[in-house]
């Protein structure tokens, strides 16, 4: 549907009046010199005045200045002077061929002007086009589409008023939308009406090939749609941002669909470790605390089956702690308390919540004096350490010291745990660090796959790194590294406290 053209009759009638006054001007300025100056130049002279008539104000105007500009000639320089009564031939065609040549330049010129003006006008509106596609290329989903929309047609018609109906809102019949809203959508084709004050109110379907991803509102003077090529250009804008809202549309849809998907994957993997490593502990558990509650046994068996107990307790508690840990790092809610710490006292803590469970077991530490601070969250450092020393405990024999040291590496600061277990498979090294995997498949130690997960995911959040390698001797061995940073000068706290 065509928007209500423009009418302003004002810049119609400023052209006419300088098509008459033009050829006029002239004439006062040459007529003085009517005796010298050769007809073919004074001929020109008029012409070029009708060329910048039709430049400046189109073919109407250029055809009536060319009109009174071949009547003041012919008039004022065609003998006998001051006087239309021609009576030579010749100088009857002298004048008729200047009105021809100046209708036909005038007409010309301003052809070449409106076609320049349409290319100008052409190139402007794909550079606004290309504009409005870089910014919605950038927009993550539909109402970034919507805010960059609103601007582009604000800076281009002055519109008001605007609003884009989404499908969800005029396809529910419950939904006050006004029915022109959904007849646009349905017919797809342009509505408008007037809206007061020399502006009207359009309705304009975002339509692609594969439907309609809505309906933009909006109202604009009618000065600004004064063609049907305004028209066209505010239909391509509109299917430019169509297509914006579909891609925003599948990409949101996309997003949820994979976050259902991990959500379900995290779900059924922590089910299945829930029913797969914490059950038989369960079940081992209760069988114990049977045989304890009989009384037939012996006290030093006895004693070993509570130990026992407390043993498979504490490692279902850490177990629980480590699933709690990954819901929570998979839901975003990490934060670090960060300070400045030495890591030898890291380090000692601990050591000493790993002897308190595992108290026969050798765990060597080389810790040079002079390490620097670091700024790290202590707790959640020591549960990366907690897990890196559980992982080796449980794959190193248990005549073989578990190893652990320190040191600076530049502007780094580097923590190595090994074992001499039995190394890492090839086929895992790359995965080892993911969730749920353990470096057996099929294994009967205890535990759910998620420690060296839960250890990277901590590390990575201190800006560090978290690797593993096979040695050469034999076993593993993982490697932290932490950015050391500027510490503070403490000497300088302490003595201005």
């Amino acid at each position: 549907m065509k928007f209500p053209a423009n009418t302003a009759l004002r810049p119609l009638l400023i052209g006419y009046f300088w098509a008459l006054v033009a050829p006029l001007l002239e004439t006062v300025v040459l007529s003085p010199f009517y005796r010298t100056l050769d007809l073919s130049n004074a001929a020109l002279l008029y012409v070029l005045g009708v060329v910048v008539v039709a430049i400046r104000f189109g073919p109407g105007a250029a055809a009536l200045a060319s009109l009174i500009a071949s009547l003041c000639f012919a008039h004022v320089f065609v003998p006998p002077h001051f006087s239309l009564a021609i009576t030579e031939p010749a100088n009857l065609v002298t004048a008729l061929l200047m009105l021809s040549v100046a209708l036909l330049v005038g007409h010309m010129t301003a052809r070449m002007k409106r076609t320049a003006d349409y290319a100008v006008q052409r190139s402007r509106e794909h550079a606004m086009l290309y504009d409005l596609g870089q910014g919605l290329a950038g927009a993550p989903d539909r109402q970034a589409v919507i805010a960059a929309a609103r601007d582009f047609y604000i800076r281009l018609l002055d519109a008001s008023n605007i609003h884009i109906y989404l499908p969800e809102d005029y396809q529910d019949e419950q939904a006050d939308i006004s029915k022109q809203v959904r007849e646009c959508a349905e017919r797809r084709e342009i509505i408008s009406r007037p809206a007061g004050n020399d502006r009207f109110h359009a309705l304009v379907p975002l339509a692609t090939p594969m439907g309609v991803s809505g309906v933009f509102s909006f109202e604009v003077g009618s000065r600004r749609l004064g063609s049907q090529d305004a028209v066209q250009f505010i239909e391509t804008a509109a299917s430019v941002v169509a297509v914006a809202l579909e891609r925003a549309h599948y990409a949101e849809h996309a997003r949820r669909s994979e976050l259902q998907n991990a959500s379900e994957s995290l779900r059924s993997s922590i089910l299945a470790a829930l029913s797969h490593d914490l059950r038989t502990p369960l079940t081992a558990l209760v069988g114990m605390a049977e045989t304890v509650s009989l009384g037939k046994i012996s006290p030093e068996r006895q004693r070993h089956m509570l130990e026992g107990i407390r043993d498979r307790a504490l490692s279902i508690s850490q177990q629980m702690t480590k699933l709690l840990d990954m819901a929570k790092l998979s839901a975003g809610k990490l934060e670090l308390n960060t300070a400045w710490q030495p890591i030898d006292e890291v380090v000692g803590a601990t050591l000493q919540l790993v002897k308190a469970q595992w108290k026969e077991r050798e765990i060597t530490v080389d810790l040079p004096s002079d390490l620097p601070p670091v700024n790290i969250d202590a707790v959640l450092v020591e549960r990366v350490l907690w897990n890196l020393i559980e992982n080796a405990i449980k794959y190193a024999p248990t005549e073989t010291p578990i190893e652990m040291r320190a040191d600076r590496v530049g502007e780094t600061m580097e923590i190595e745990v090994c074992d001499a277990g039995p190394g890492l498979a090839p086929e895992t090294m790359d995965r080892i660090f993911d969730r749920f995997q353990r470096g057996k498949a099929e294994s009967n130690l205890p535990g759910i796959g998620l420690g060296l997960s839960i250890a990277k995911t901590i590390i990575v959040a201190h800006g560090g790194s978290l690797s593993a390698h096979n040695r050469s001797g034999g076993g593993s061995c993982f490697r932290i590294v932490l950015p050391l940073g500027t510490p503070p000068c403490f000497d300088t706290a302490e003595a201005a406290s």
